[in-house]
């Protein structure tokens, strides 16, 4: 902190100068002055931050001197000293922002008390100004987060509270017209094949999506593009209100396919663009946004890699309502869990819940729905099929000419064979695992040979492959472990003279009551009565 004395008597500056404990109160600086002016010349190398001056005084008086310094800083302190008991004078300082008016002569430790209290106060704004400064650089490096955490609120949550809109929407610094919008969904295609990559290598592709059709709306004009799905990016762009409605849906439908074109072009990536109806009011951005998502939708009837306008769907529309997900959810978890058993009676709900909701139209295109659902969960699940899409394009077909209950019996078919599908490909994931699992434990010595350990080596969960053991051979782990330590010691009991206390040990038996006792149920004999019998013998019990 910084302190001005202005006062036209020396003795009274110097005094105020050295009786003031300034350095106790925080100060690290005073400068006097014998004037306004002279105030006035420090002033413009010393930037005080509480000035304590006389009113009257030659030259220039302390009434000029605030309105001047005023003008200089909004956030001076001042406290007024004057020998005229003049109520003018108080109220002329108190309007130009005096913090107390004193009378000389004047006590030194009450003009201590209030420096200290005026210091204080000025400290605590400087601090609230930092503060306020740190939050606003806070929100300024947020913004795009909260842009974004704003525009997908606006864009799901429909309200009529216009106010509380307009206020989102400025709030974020959208650099749009809320007004007059078009609302585009950009959805990447092929996006489960995708997500199975690195969080790097989908990240990357999310933001080479963003980045080219961010150069497409500076191109057009002015636009905002965020993500308000994983795979789907949301534009928005204002239109001319004098534009004809027929003219504005051709535009938006050339710049998607602009969009669309930039895409396949700059990247190895394809996507899909639904267009949804013109949007007048921004309240009806929840449900343009809608229309758009719903278009996207439509790849199941188009294809991918296309641009889709929401009213050019009046044929095809699926009644979203209609579509039985968690019915769609229990035939794909039997899929997953390669189960046929159950298969008949979901197929039956499916439909049953179709029926009772939709119309023929409406549950053809349910089915296209749950078939390509299908595929992709055989896909994800590593099921290769070479003729996967020629498959699939007959499954469209037949959902699209087949009659209903011919369908209700063909969609059972197919669910079936997925079933068994993926319970085969388990059946030999489960036997190749057994197999590397075994190799690994013929490879190790027995003596120190642990579950965990072979589940590590084949990098599966201890739980998981105790599961394999007991669905592929019948036995546990531990079981099987013991029969190969068995055996061992049978070949070392059959072929050496080592003593069986060493051959318990070495296989890692480190009691010889448990091992013998082990051995004696396993193999009916003990250690030693094996040992006796004659060398034929020995070698037929290796055998078995």
């Amino acid at each position: 902190m910084k302190v001005l004395l202005v006062d036209d008597k020396e003795s009274v500056v110097q005094g105020l100068s050295k009786h003031v404990p300034w350095q106790e109160l925080g100060v690290h600086a005073v400068e006097t002055a014998l004037d306004g002016l002279q105030a006035l010349d420090i002033f413009s190398r010393f930037r005080a931050d509480l000035v304590i001056t006389d009113i009257k005084m030659p030259n220039m008086g302390g009434i000029e001197l605030m309105q001047r310094l005023s003008r200089e800083s909004d956030s001076i302190r001042f406290i007024v000293l004057s020998g005229y008991d003049e109520f003018e004078y108080a109220k002329q300082a108190i309007s130009l922002g005096a913090s107390e008016y004193l009378l000389k002569p004047f006590n030194v430790g009450e003009l201590i008390e209030i420096a200290e209290r005026v210091l204080s106060e000025l400290r605590k704004l400087r601090e609230q100004t930092v503060q306020k400064a740190l939050y606003q650089q806070k929100i300024v490096k947020s913004l795009p987060a909260l842009r974004e955490q704003y525009m997908e609120e606006i864009i799901r949550f429909r309200t009529e509270n216009s106010h509380q809109l307009q206020e989102k929407w400025e709030f974020a610094e959208v650099s749009l017209e809320p007004d007059r919008l078009g609302a585009l969904v950009v959805s990447i295609d092929a996006f489960d094949e995708i997500s199975r990559q690195t969080v790097n290598e989908v990240g990357l592709t999310r933001f080479v999506v963003k980045n080219i059709v961010d150069d497409c709306l500076a191109a057009w004009g002015r636009g905002l593009s965020f993500y308000s799905d994983w795979n789907r990016l949301t534009v928005l762009a204002n239109y001319e209100e004098a534009a004809q409605p027929e003219r504005v849906k051709e535009d938006f439908l050339h710049f998607a396919d602009y969009c669309r074109d930039a895409i396949e072009r700059h990247s190895k990536l394809t996507v899909t663009v639904g267009v949804s109806s013109l949007c007048p009011k921004l309240r009806d951005l929840p449900h343009a946004h809608s229309q758009a998502s719903q278009a996207v939708e439509h790849i199941f009837f188009f294809g991918s890699n296309q641009v889709i306008h929401y009213e050019d769907l009046s044929e095809f529309r699926v009644t979203r309502v209609a579509y039985p997900s968690q019915q769609e959810k229990a035939l794909i978890d039997l899929v997953r869990a390669g189960q046929t058993d159950g298969m008949p009676e979901a197929t039956n709900r499916f439909f049953e819940c179709l029926e009772s909701k939709g119309v023929p139209s409406d549950i053809r295109a349910s089915c296209i729905q749950l078939v390509t659902v299908l595929y992709r969960q055989l896909s994800a699940l590593g099921i290769e099929d070479n003729a996967l899409s020629d498959t699939l394009a007959v499954c469209y077909d037949q959902c699209d000419s087949a009659k209903l209950p011919e369908l209700r019996h063909t969609v059972l078919a197919w669910f079936t064979e997925a079933a068994h599908r993926v319970k085969e490909q388990t059946q030999q994931g489960s036997q190749d695992l057994l197999e590397q699992a075994k190799t690994y434990i013929r490879g190790q010595s027995l003596h120190s040979i642990s579950l965990s350990m072979v589940a590590e080596h084949v990098k599966v969960s201890p739980n998981y492959l105790s599961a394999v053991f007991k669905k592929e051979t019948g036995q546990t782990f531990i079981d099987y472990l013991t029969d190969l330590r068995l055996h061992q010691a049978k070949e070392l009991l059959a072929y050496t003279n080592d003593p069986v206390f060493e051959i318990a040990e070495r296989l890692g038996y480190h009691d010889r009551k448990h091992f013998r006792a082990l051995f004696k149920k396993k193999v009916g004999v003990t250690p030693s009565e094996f040992r006796d019998r004659p060398f034929w013998s020995r070698l037929n019990s290796l055998s078995k």
